[in-house]
């Protein structure tokens, strides 16, 4: 089995991607221009963060 991608919800996307970044060292890879949905370069498993405003907006 490969585990490939893991996506959290969140209040705030950037803070998010920046708190891992300080906390971790993981870069950004992805920030969607809406900052609802970014990830962060982990390698060959992908670490998500979608705004929870954007799944509510979805019907998620």
């Amino acid at each position: 089995m490969i585990f490939r991608y893991t996506i959290l919800y969140v209040q705030d996307v950037k803070a998010t991607l920046d708190f891992f970044n300080a906390a971790f060292g993981l870069k950004t890879a992805f920030l969607h221009e809406s900052g609802d949905y970014g990830e962060l370069d982990t390698g060959q498993t992908k670490l998500a963060v979608s705004s929870i405003e954007l799944m509510q907006q979805l019907g998620k």
